[in-house]
């Protein structure tokens, strides 16, 4: 199996961010400052290689 390209990994990155988020909202649990930092480097990282890759298809 070939490794993800960058725009499914950055899709993946961002896809797992949008679920712990909502699986804490719905179940009522705190993260803690380094889950959201880390959740917010993975969506800023993802967000960026995104915008990249979806430049290069205009």
């Amino acid at each position: 199996m070939p490794p993800p390209s960058r725009l499914e990994w950055a899709y993946t990155n961002i896809a797992q961010v949008r679920e712990q988020l909502l699986a804490a909202a719905a179940f009522g649990k705190c993260l803690t400052p380094e889950q959201l930092e880390n959740a917010a480097s993975k969506l800023s990282e993802g967000l960026r290689i995104y915008t990249e890759e979806t430049r290069k298809l205009e």
